[in-house]
């Protein structure tokens, strides 16, 4: 009986943290609209993803783990707290859309300047530029395989406590 609950709690834990993994990936493509969007409108073509992800060194993908998990944290906060301001439905906020966040309410584009500040000191400390950071983002999702190589790396600091 045990072995039948160990084992059940063991495909649990994988699924959970998969479905953890999926959630900040999905977080990362800017799922939500609320996320650090210098890479919302990104020109990358998908039938050059083989090639260039073929040239993502491991370091990369360590560095884009980290500030991946070093943001969700701060944009889950951002959004409630947008949320609790507006009522209702959390607008748009795309960081390198100037536009956009000037049209947000003074208080809400305080918030979200903050954030975008944030977000780019996060992905510039773990050693990437804001532009290979999109990059990567956009490779994950053109991808599978730099998806799964984003997504064990992401498993493997969770795991690490990282």
């Amino acid at each position: 009986m045990n072995t039948v609950l160990n084992t059940s709690q063991s495909r649990f834990n994988r699924i959970l943290r998969q479905s953890l993994l999926a959630g900040i990936l999905s977080t990362a493509a800017l799922a939500s609209g609320l996320a650090p969007g210098w890479y919302a409108h990104s020109a990358a073509p998908v039938f050059g993803a083989a090639a260039q992800a073929q040239e993502i060194s491991n370091e990369e993908i360590t560095s884009y783990a980290r500030s991946v998990l070093a943001i969700e944290p701060r944009r889950i906060e951002v959004y409630n707290e947008i949320k609790g301001i507006v009522g209702g439905s959390v607008p748009r906020v795309v960081c390198n859309e100037t536009r956009e966040i000037n049209r947000l309410s003074g208080n809400v584009r305080g918030i979200a300047v903050n954030y975008c500040q944030q977000a780019k000191k996060i992905i510039e400390s773990n050693g990437l530029t804001v532009a290979r950071f999109n990059q990567l983002t956009l490779l994950q999702q053109a991808n599978p395989a730099v998806k799964q190589r984003i997504q064990a790396e992401l498993l493997r600091q969770q795991q690490a406590g990282n």
